[in-house]
């Protein structure tokens, strides 16, 4: 009885403890899943921290580069709008300025203002329409069009390479290009005139750039059998008529002339004088009545309706002068008057530079050429002239004078010289003898003819670097050019044309910069590029972009290898 009970109690512990040890292995068996379930979830969560962070470091490179992108975009964008960051690639750099004229337009320090007669957003259309209606030429295709693009571009560039350029375009339409007509009241504006002044030499100096000075034209003759022919566009000269325009109005050099007063019994040099101070000019009387030198000081010379003539030993001494041991650089201006006497060593003197002066006066047979009742009061017409910057500015006004001498340009004495009438009469004035009265009417039409009233005579040189050297003889048939009251009227350009021919002879505004027209051409871009710029084009893409990828692809590869 013992014994069973014993062996039901034995069985009884036994199930009690295996029950015991299976809650136990089920409560190890469940710590062991949730301890792999943590170390799993910790690796995970390591991993994923690594990868957060190098995700972090990729986020934050491209941050870079994009605000990188950003800003140099900004920069390139800011420093385009103060500097000239373009590349020209064309064959003949139609859309640049010259490296020398760069240099010097990059140094000068006064305030120039430039100023483009016309609208910014429609120029080159509205240039063409008066290209064709008001200086009859043909516009024949796009590439026409293209030159007055073409100096839209380069006007531009000068306001990039230098601050102190101010450049503004005024429409013909608005009030501020009315203010500019008054008070720029002797000179007539046609859209796109080029209007360039400056105070720099402590007075404004003024140059008006026209049509003919920016532009070259040729004659096309096909319709001449029809009876008529017209110009088409060749070239465009901007930049040597702006550079110019710009070196004139800034010019703060005092220009020397010496009034060689002692030949002349009339003063009539008072109101020239005046005028030459008012541009920046040092005048000095030399009274002398027998000229044994002059002095290299002096830019130019002034000869005044001389009534006695000059001797051998002074014209040499104004030839020395002109000569200026080989360097040039000098000029003589001679005003003639017909109630003076004749003075035939002058005129020898000055035929040898191709002018030609004869005894009498020019009377003036229509009346459409004279002032009313007074043949001898007659129109001065200027002439134009493609190259020529003198008349350009004055072609639709006249000068008016009275007691011309007549004048013709004629053979100078050397072939280092040559002559040119910038200012004419009429083809129907005649020589009439000095103190003809009003009624004077003894002449044939045979002797009508055209006379040459302003003529500018220059010689030229050059010294060892090859620059040129120049000096000049301008003659004016009267000296009512500069002291009549003719000469104060706004629509007669009489000190106009003083003053330019004044401004030649001392070689105010004179650079040593030479320019090329600006052409353009119907051209592919493998013939516009230049030799030099398509090795560039070719370093860019054939070595500077590949290497570059080469560099950021090694970069980015061990940069993955290393994160592995």
């Amino acid at each position: 009885m013992n014994n069973k009970n014993e062996n039901k109690e034995i069985i009884e512990t036994s199930a009690v403890v295996l029950e015991e040890e299976a809650k136990e292995s089920k409560f190890k068996k469940m710590l062991s899943t949730v301890g792999a379930f943590f170390k799993r979830f910790k690796s995970k969560k390591l991993k994923n921290q690594a990868l957060l962070k190098r995700g972090g470091y990729s986020l934050a490179i491209t941050a870079i580069v994009l605000a990188g992108l950003i800003v140099f975009n900004w920069l390139v964008g800011a420093l385009s709008d103060r500097f000239h960051l373009e590349v020209d690639m064309t064959s003949n750099k139609k859309s640049s300025i010259s490296e020398d004229n760069i240099k010097y337009i990059k140094g000068i320090e006064h305030e120039v203002d430039i100023t483009v007669i016309g609208a910014e957003e429609n120029f080159a259309n509205t240039m063409a329409y008066y290209a064709q209606n008001y200086y009859k030429v043909a516009i024949n295709s796009s590439v026409d069009l293209e030159y007055f693009e073409q100096t839209q571009t380069l006007v531009s560039k000068y306001g990039e390479y230098n601050d102190n350029f101010v450049i503004k375009y005024v429409d013909p339409q608005s009030t501020e290009f009315t203010a500019i007509t008054t008070s720029y009241s002797s000179y007539s504006f046609v859209y796109g005139d080029i209007l360039v002044t400056s105070n720099a030499s402590g007075s404004e100096r003024v140059k008006l750039l026209t049509f003919n000075d920016i532009y070259a034209t040729s004659t096309d003759s096909s319709n001449s059998y029809y009876g008529y022919s017209t110009s088409t566009l060749s070239a465009n000269k901007l930049e040597n008529a702006l550079t110019s325009a710009i070196a004139y109005v800034t010019s703060v050099d005092t220009k020397n002339v010496a009034v060689l007063s002692g030949h002349s019994a009339n003063a009539y040099t008072d109101a020239y004088k005046e005028l030459l101070a008012s541009n920046n000019y040092s005048i000095t009387e030399i009274s002398d009545k027998i000229i044994n030198s002059i002095s290299d000081e002096y830019d130019a010379v002034i000869i005044s309706a001389p009534t006695i003539d000059f001797i051998g030993s002074e014209l040499d001494a104004i030839s020395k002068f002109l000569d200026n041991d080989g360097k040039l650089g000098k000029g003589l201006i001679y005003f003639a008057d017909a109630s003076c006497p004749a003075t035939p060593n002058l005129y020898e003197f000055l035929e040898e530079w191709g002018i030609a002066v004869n005894e009498g006066m020019v009377f003036e047979t229509s009346d459409n050429y004279h002032i009313k009742d007074s043949p001898s009061t007659v129109f001065i017409l200027p002439e134009s002239f493609e190259d020529d910057d003198i008349t350009t500015s004055i072609k639709d006004y006249v000068s008016v004078a009275n007691l011309n001498v007549p004048m013709n340009v004629c053979e100078a004495s050397s072939t280092t010289r040559k002559a040119t009438a910038l200012m004419k009469t009429s083809p129907t004035a005649v020589m009439a003898p000095v103190g003809a009265s009003a009624d004077w009417a003894d002449y044939t039409d045979d002797e009508k003819a055209q006379f040459d009233c302003v003529i500018q005579s220059v010689e030229t040189d050059y010294d060892d670097d090859n620059n040129k050297l120049t000096s000049y003889v301008m003659a004016f048939s009267s000296v009512e050019f500069v002291q009549s009251t003719w000469s104060s009227y706004s629509d007669v350009c009489n000190q106009d044309i003083v003053m330019a021919c004044t401004d030649r002879a001392t070689h105010v505004g004179d650079t040593s910069i030479t320019f090329t027209s600006k052409f353009i051409e119907n051209e592919s871009f493998a013939s516009s590029v230049s030799s030099g710029s398509s090795k560039v084009v070719m370093a860019v893409f054939m070595f500077i972009i590949p290497i570059l990828m080469i560099v950021i692809g090694i970069t980015v590869y061990v940069r993955r290898r290393n994160a592995q």
